[in-house]
């Protein structure tokens, strides 16, 4: 292993994302959706997201338009998530799976899913586990498209982390 790899190891953040029972139940303004989403993402600045964002997000139709200027927890789940993969993958196409799973799949089972991949993935990628245990009984192809997906953001975050690190010892 060499010095990157065992500097990432020791510094790396750890990752837990709120399952759905865990989101707040009162709505949320949205500078409070982006204090809560960026205070959840703490320790990965990579997943950290503006309310000009969020607000572009709505405007776009790719998230539901708040109530009343509040946002409830279907919302939030969908911008942890939006959160997360918007560094691989275009806001079209995070509409269009975001359609997919409205269209197949209850929110609170695919987002707590989604969590835990994700936790799981990003642990596997920065070598915090060796294994990888199997999620969930389903075999669906949204489910191994999903699996890939987060795959592909725990990698990239990995890149991002050993870059900044790889940088930091280069202007050392």
């Amino acid at each position: 292993m060499g010095v990157v790899e065992r500097q990432l190891r020791q510094k790396t953040p750890e990752l837990i994302l709120p399952r759905y029972d865990d989101l707040p139940r009162l709505g949320l303004y949205r500078e409070q959706v982006a204090r809560y989403l960026n205070s959840t993402f703490a320790g990965v600045p990579d997943l950290q997201i503006s309310s000009t964002t969020i607000s572009t997000y709505v405007k776009r139709g790719v998230i539901a338009r708040p109530t009343k200027r509040l946002y409830g927890r279907d919302q939030l789940a969908e911008l942890v998530f939006i959160a997360a993969c918007r560094r691989v993958v275009s806001i079209d196409d995070l509409a269009f799976l975001l359609q997919i799973r409205r269209r197949r799949h209850e929110l609170v089972g695919a987002y707590d899913y989604f969590c835990a991949k994700l936790e799981e993935d990003y642990q596997h990628v920065f070598g915090l586990r060796t294994d990888l245990p199997e999620i969930g009984k389903e075999s669906s192809e949204e489910k191994r498209l999903l699996d890939r997906l987060l795959q592909m953001v725990a990698c990239q975050l990995y890149l991002s982390h050993y870059l900044l690190q790889a940088r930091e010892n280069h202007n050392s």
